[in-house]
């Protein structure tokens, strides 16, 4: 994601982040799957791993500025540290800036081969809004498929609110997150309600900017632990 961009991050992550995104590991270590030891009872995947699939959202930005994309970022923000703090679990960071969900359908499966985790948590995307909500829901279909062929658990995270500058991505944010709780309740899926815990936050009431930076679409750090916690919730009943 990160709308400013558009094109210029779907260029810049056409290319190299999309190897050095599925190389990356754990979100504060970089690190891999060396100090998983627990397995799933087929012995299938690490039962301590879970991966984040998503956009610049997943990756984490910290400010509105292209380079907060550079992969040396990676880890340094975004839902992931935390969450790894609330759940116990080894969260792997497996965002990819200005991704769309067609590119989380090209790669979710390299994605659960390299790293066998036990649960995929899944977030697209203001990225598709030329897509159109119907084709995000499609390729959060094939994705949850991907995600049970690999005995993986995947869970679905709806889009944040978007304000400001990207207030006019708004009205596909509203259009596209019912019909993923919609998917999420057919599939019998945990859906993590990211929009739903923003907006009913005292903060984001009084300011979005209480969980946006300031372009309006990405969140802060106070928004990423709100994220953390919603996902940690949602990891707590599959678990």
């Amino acid at each position: 994601m990160f709308a400013p961009d558009r094109p210029t991050f779907r260029l810049f992550a056409g290319g190299i982040l999309l190897a050095l995104a599925i190389a990356g590991g754990g979100c504060n270590s970089g690190g891999g799957t060396s100090a998983v030891e627990e397995m799933d009872p087929d012995g299938t995947n690490f039962r301590s791993i879970v991966v984040a699939l998503g956009d610049s959202i997943t990756f984490g930005v910290q400010s509105v500025d292209e380079a907060s994309c550079d992969e040396s970022n990676r880890g340094s923000g975004g839902f992931c540290p935390p969450l790894e703090g609330l759940s116990g679990k080894t969260v792997i960071n497996a965002g990819i800036c200005g991704e769309d969900s067609y590119g989380g359908v090209d790669r979710i499966n390299r994605v659960l081969q390299r790293f066998r985790p036990s649960v995929i948590l899944i977030d697209y995307s203001p990225n598709d809004l030329d897509n159109g909500p119907h084709a995000l829901i499609s390729n959060l279909r094939i994705m949850i498929e991907a995600a049970r062929v690999n005995h993986t658990v995947p869970i679905i995270g709806t889009m944040t609110p978007a304000n400001g500058e990207h207030r006019g991505w708004e009205p596909f944010i509203e259009a596209a997150n019912p019909l993923i709780l919609e998917l999420c309740a057919e599939e019998g899926l945990e859906c993590a309600d990211h929009y739903k815990a923003f907006v009913n936050d005292p903060g984001y009431s009084a300011s979005p900017y209480a969980l946006l930076l300031e372009d309006g679409l990405h969140p802060n750090p106070a928004g990423y632990a709100l994220m953390a916690e919603t996902w940690e919730r949602s990891l707590r009943r599959v678990y």
